[in-house]
C-alpha cells in the first residue's frame, strides 16, 4: 500500500479478540450455515471500457529511470472485524512428521530490486512471474526485468513506463503501488499492473487500475500497450488488487474501502478484462465488473483471489468459469464462479459461494519477532497470491495458502495450505490440507505453485528473535502421502540484517512483504520464488534498505526434456478462414508455429495436450502441423478449408435516436453469428440476432451519439447513419 493512504492497521485489540475466539472444537468441523443474504443473490454485471489507452514501440532499456516517490510506511491493508467462531483448540491439520527428504535441486538465486535504489516505502510488495526467457519483478513502485541467468536487462518506475504514451489519466504520472506481475502462457504476453490516483483526489476519487500489456513475448524490446481502467468514480479505494490469468480473460479482485472518514470496508469488487483484445492492442477492450455483497450468511466477503491457470499444468475446459476463493470469518473455503460472456457482457454471472469445510485453525500473530530489529507483520489470515489452478490427468484443483498461528501464549506464525477439487465445475471436499511447522520458528507470507507432474512447492519468510529473517521453501511430490510436505526445508537466502526504526509520525516500521510470489516456469519443472530480506544492520531509517531475492529450483523427478509434438486430432474438421480449430495431441508446450497445409496460423497453447488455432486467410485443404523446438508433428487427417462467409453490411438503423435502454433495429446482410454490437464511443451493447438481415440491440449505458458497428467472425460493418443518444 502507498504511504499516502491514511488508513489504520488492524489494531492489537482486534487481533487479541481473534486469537481469543478462534477455533471450533475438533478438526474439519463444518462452518456456520451460510445461506445467501438477499443482497448476495444475482449481482448485476456492468460492462466497462478503458478510460485511457496508449502504446509504446521502443526498447524499455531506453526509458529514463524515473523519479521515485519517496514515502514511509504503507499502512497495513485493513480488514473487516469478523471473529472466527469457537474457542482455541489444537490444529488437527498440523503435520506431525517432519520432512526429511532433501532431494530438490540446490536453489540458485540473484538479487532483485531494493529500497535504496527502487523502493518507495515499506513494505516492498515483492512479486514476479516467469516466462520462456525472462523473469519480471515488481515492487512499490518499480519494475525489473532479468534474463533467467540473473542478468538485469532493465529497471524503471511505473510512472516512467506509463509516461512513454499518455493515457490522459493518473496512470501516466501518479502510480501509487500494490503492484502485480503475471505472465500469460496462453497468449505469451506479460501484464504488469498497479493502482493510481491524482494525489489531491485521494479523498474524492476517481481511482484507476493501470495495466501495461506487452505487445510480444519480449518484455524488453517488444513494446507495450497501456490501459487505464477507472475502477471507482467516487471516494472508495479498490485496495490490495490481485490478478489471475484465464483463457478467456484477466481476472481481478480488490477490497473496497472508503477513502474518507474511518475508511471502513465497503465490499469486494471483481473484474474480468478481455485478455485477447488487450493483447491485440484494442483501445476499446472489454471489461465486466461485479460489486459483490458485503456479507453472505452474516460473514464478510473479503479478500477473494481469482484463479490463475498455467498451460503446463493444464488449461481449464472450454467455457469454465474463473474460480474466486476466500478464507475469512469462518472455517471454510468460500468459492465463487465468474462466467464472462464477451458476446453479451450483461449476461455474465458471478455466483456463489460454495462453502467447503476446512480444519479449524488459530489466527496467527499480528507481528513476529526478528533478531535485533522491529517486529514484522504477517497479514494473518487472508489467503495469499496466487490461487493456483491445475488440471492434471483430468483432475482440476485450486491450491491456496495463508498464515495461521499455533494458538499458544507466544503465538507462533505457521503456514497452512490446501488442495480444493473443482473438477467439471463441481467444488468438492478438500482433498488435502496441512499446517507446516517443523519447529518453533515463525513462518509467514507464503506463496505456492505446482509443476506439470503435480508436485507442489511453497515459499515463505522465516523469522524469530534468535535469527535474522530468511527466505525458505519446502514442497511435496504428487505421489507422496496426502497432507504432507515431504521435501526438507531449503534456504533460498539467509538474511544477515534486520528492519529498524520508526517513521516520522512515531509509528514503528513493522511493515513486511504484504505478499510474495511462487510461480512455475513454462518448462513445467522449474519453480521461481521472490520475497524480502535484509543484509544490513541499520541505525536510521535512511539506512533501512530492504532487499528482495529471486530464486529458482526444481523438485526431484521432473524432466524438462521435451518430446517432439504429435497431433492426434482436431475439431471441427472443416471451416472457412477465421474458424477456430481445437487441435489435440501432445508436446505442444512452447509451440512456435501452427500451419494449415503450409500456411501459418495464429494460435494459443491451452496445455501440453491442446491448442487453439485460427484458420488463416489463404489456407488450403490439407494437414495441420505443429512445430516446437523439439520438432514438428503433423496430423494424419486433412482439414477441409471452405469458402469464407461474406462480411456483414448495415443498410439502415431504426430509430435513429433514443435513450439508454431503447431497442434499435439494425438491418443489413450476413448478420448471423454476430459477436458484438457497439454504439458510439465503442460501448458494447446487448443484442439478439433476429435473422441474417436483422439485429435488435439495446442502447447501453455510457453510449455516446455516433455510428453503430456490428462484428461477425467474417468482419465488421459500420452504419452510415448516426444514432443520437437522447436523455428521454
Amino acid at each position: 500500500m502507498n504511504g499516502k493512504l491514511v488508513r489504520a492497521a488492524i489494531t492489537a485489540a482486534v487481533i487479541a479478540a481473534f486469537v481469543a475466539a478462534v477455533a471450533l472444537v475438533g478438526g474439519g468441523a463444518a462452518p456456520p450455515a451460510d445461506a445467501a443474504d438477499p443482497s448476495a443473490l444475482n449481482p448485476q454485471a456492468r460492462a466497462v471500457s478503458p478510460e485511457g489507452f496508449g502504446h509504446f514501440r521502443g526498447n524499455v532499456r531506453h526509458i529514463p529511470r524515473g523519479n521515485l516517490v519517496r514515502s514511509e510506511g504503507r499502512p497495513e491493508p485493513k480488514s473487516p472485524n469478523d471473529v472466527l467462531p469457537g474457542k482455541t483448540s489444537p490444529d488437527t491439520a498440523l503435520q506431525t512428521a517432519p520432512a526429511v527428504v532433501t532431494a530438490s535441486t540446490s536453489p540458485s538465486s540473484f538479487v532483485g530490486l531494493d529500497q535504496a535504489n527502487w523502493g518507495a516505502g515499506w513494505p516492498p510488495d515483492p512479486n514476479g512471474d516467469v516466462g520462456p526467457n525472462n523473469y519480471v519483478q515488481t515492487v512499490n513502485t518499480s519494475i525489473g526485468i532479468w534474463g533467467k541467468d540473473g542478468t538485469r536487462e532493465a529497471n524503471f518506475t511505473f510512472d516512467s513506463l506509463f509516461s512513454q504514451a499518455a493515457t490522459g489519466t493518473p496512470c501516466d504520472n501518479s502510480n501509487q503501488g500494490d503492484p502485480v506481475t503475471v505472465y500469460d502462457p496462453f497468449g505469451d504476453r506479460w501484464i504488469v499492473t498497479d493502482f493510481a490516483w491524482a494525489d489531491a483526489q485521494f479523498g474524492t476519487g476517481p481511482f484507476y487500475q493501470c495495466m501495461a500489456v506487452s505487445k510480444t513475448s519480449d518484455p524488453v524490446a517488444g513494446g507495450w500497450y497501456f490501459y487505464a481502467w477507472k475502477t471507482e468514480t467516487g471516494a472508495n479505494l479498490p485496495d490490495y488488487p490481485k490478478l489471475g490469468v484465464w483463457p478467456d480473460g484477466i481476472y481481478m479482485s480488490a477490497n473496497v474501502f472508503a477513502s474518507t472518514g474511518a475508511q471502513s470496508f465497503q465490499n469486494v469488487q471483481v473484474w474480468a478484462f478481455n485478455r485477447e483484445q488487450m493483447e491485440a492492442g484494442n483501445p476499446n477492450a472489454q471489461g465486466v465488473t461485479f460489486a459483490v455483497a458485503k456479507t453472505v450468511g452474516g460473514v464478510s466477503v473479503f479478500s477473494l483471489l481469482p484463479s490463475n491457470a498455467r498451460a503446463v499444468t493444464g488449461a481449464p475446459p472450454a467455457g469454465s468459469p474463473n474460480y474466486f476463493s476466500s478464507i475469512y470469518g469462518s472455517y471454510a473455503i468460500r468459492t465463487w464462479k465468474f462466467h464472462v460472456d464477451w458476446t453479451t457482457p450483461s449476461n455474465s454471472t458471478f455466483t456463489g459461494p460454495t462453502n467447503t469445510a476446512i480444519s479449524t485453525f488459530n489466527v496467527g500473530p499480528s507481528n513476529v519477532p526478528e533478531r535485533d530489529g522491529n517486529a514484522l507483520d504477517t497479514l494473518t489470515y487472508r489467503v495469499m497470491m496466487q490461487n493456483q489452478y491445475t488440471n492434471i490427468g483430468g483432475r482440476e484443483s485450486l491450491w491456496l495458502t495463508h498464515t495461521i498461528g499455533n494458538g499458544a501464549t507466544a503465538n507462533v506464525a505457521q503456514v497452512r495450505w490446501y488442495e480444493l477439487p473443482v473438477t467439471g465445475g463441481a467444488v468438492g471436499a478438500v482433498r488435502q490440507q496441512s499446517t507446516w511447522a517443523p519447529d518453533a520458528l515463525n513462518r509467514f507470507m507464503p506463496s505456492l505453485a505446482v509443476d506439470k507432474k503435480g508436485d507442489m512447492a511453497i515459499g515463505y519468510s522465516v523469522s524469530d528473535a534468535s535469527m535474522y529473517p530468511a527466505i525458505r521453501y519446502s514442497g511435496r511430490l504428487a505421489g507422496d502421502p496426502v497432507n504432507q510436505l515431504t521435501q526438507a526445508e531449503q534456504t533460498l537466502v539467509q538474511g544477515l540484517g534486520f528492519q529498524c526504526c520508526t517513521f516520522s509520525d512515531g509509528s514503528t516500521n513493522n511493515r513486511w512483504g504484504d505478499y510474495s510470489a511462487m510461480s512455475i516456469d513454462p518448462d513445467g519443472c522449474t519453480f521461481w520464488y521472490t520475497g524480502e530480506y535484509y543484509d544490513a544492520h541499520p541505525t536510521t531509517k535512511a539506512e533501512d534498505n530492504w532487499q528482495t531475492r529471486i530464486g529458482s529450483f526444481q523438485l526431484p523427478g521432473c524432466s524438462t526434456v521435451q518430446a517432439a509434438p504429435a497431433v492426434s486430432g482436431f475439431t471441427p474438421t472443416s471451416g472457412s478462414p477465421g474458424t477456430s480449430v481445437t487441435v489435440s495431441g501432445s508436446g505442444f508446450t512452447g509451440a512456435s508455429s501452427v500451419k494449415f497445409n503450409g500456411t501459418a496460423a495464429t494460435f494459443t497453447v491451452n496445455s501440453d495436450a491442446q491448442l487453439t488455432a485460427t484458420v488463416p486467410t489463404g489456407a488450403t485443404s490439407g494437414t495441420i502441423a505443429v512445430t516446437t523446438a523439439a520438432g514438428t508433428g503433423t496430423s494424419s487427417g486433412s482439414f477441409t478449408v471452405t469458402a469464407a462467409a461474406a462480411a456483414p453490411t448495415i443498410s439502415s438503423i431504426s430509430p435513429t435516436s433514443g435513450p439508454v435502454g431503447a431497442v434499435v433495429a439494425i438491418s443489413g446482410s450476413n448478420l448471423t453469428g454476430a459477436t458484438s454490437v457497439r454504439f458510439g464511443g465503442g460501448v458494447s451493447a446487448s443484442f439478439t440476432v433476429a435473422s441474417a438481415s436483422r439485429i435488435n440491440a439495446t442502447v447501453p449505458s455510457g453510449a455516446r451519439s455516433g455510428t453503430l458497428t456490428v462484428t461477425t467472425p467474417s468482419g465488421s460493418a459500420t452504419s452510415s447513419q448516426s444514432f443520437r443518444v437522447s436523455k428521454h
